[in-house]
């Protein structure tokens, strides 16, 4: 459920790609440094606008820079960027990992998820102890959502509400107001997630005959469902205090979110006119 959540990079200017790219690499060495080598294979963009977000409504500063090498890179040097809120980022990135990959061995049996799970799990006991609210949220919801996939829950709001709460919490760095104001735009976001990757599934899993809360639904419908819950994520981000990165952060919610639907749309075109 990870990977949609990313920049369009070809309407960023070069500053904003350096900068996109920078908290990247520097997201991917802080998981290999606080987690190890394996931990590196889980990175995922999502975790970085998680970064960029907090940074901009909570006062972050970039607190380390560097230039060098780094193992998918040996020869050409590469800009690492870390941001306040990097080292929370990469242990959620784990936490979320870690139980994606408990799914994918419950699901398909993947051997490899469950070598991965096993690696990752080593790193979850620091989490719960730092983290214990959102990790506490973070398995109890997951809890739910394979609980509504047992059952085969028909209404896509349920799923789509506990992965909102999931995200939500994640985004709630502080239990305060603007903590709230947080939770509701990563509750939003998450549900716009689950959405999504429901719609992206959706022909694979019909023909697995696996569950997928969007069986009953049409492209047509499905099409204003997720704008209409796009919209709303927007909506509360712009209530948000953004102090920077804002046309960052808007080229993600924008233009980059849908990067995924009009790949499926124009698969679907070409079957239809091939």
């Amino acid at each position: 459920m990870f990977g949609y959540v990313v920049a369009n990079t070809d309407k960023l200017n070069e500053q904003q790609q350096w900068r996109y790219r920078s908290l990247y690499c520097g997201l991917c060495r802080c998981l290999g440094e606080r987690h190890g080598p394996s931990a590196r294979l889980v990175l995922t963009y999502d975790l970085v606008f998680l970064i960029l977000v907090l940074s901009s409504v909570l006062d972050g500063d970039d607190v380390k820079k560097d230039c060098s090498p780094c193992v998918a890179h040996p020869v050409k040097k590469r800009d690492y960027l870390y941001d306040t809120f990097t080292e929370y980022a990469a242990d959620m990135n784990v936490a979320l990992a870690y139980y994606n990959c408990l799914d994918d061995w419950q699901d398909d049996k993947s051997v490899k998820a469950r070598a991965l799970a096993q690696l990752l799990g080593q790193q979850m006991k620091s989490a719960e102890k730092k983290y214990p609210r959102q990790m506490k949220t973070l398995a109890e919801c997951l809890h739910l959502l394979n609980e509504a996939e047992r059952r085969n829950e028909t209404d896509p709001e349920v799923p789509a509400n506990y992965f909102g709460e999931l995200l939500g919490e994640l985004f709630r760095y502080e239990e305060n107001e603007t903590g709230d104001a947080l939770f509701d735009f990563g509750f939003a976001l998450g549900r716009f997630i689950y959405l999504m990757d429901a719609y992206a599934d959706l022909k694979s899993d019909i023909k697995k005959q696996k569950y997928n809360p969007l069986i009953r639904y049409t492209r047509d419908e499905i099409s204003p469902m997720l704008n209409a819950q796009m919209a709303q994520c927007v909506d509360l981000f712009e209530r948000l205090p953004v102090k920077k990165d804002r046309d960052l952060c808007e080229n993600i919610l924008y233009s980059g979110v849908w990067t995924k639907a009009e790949m499926i749309m124009q698969q679907e075109a070409k079957k239809h006119h091939g």
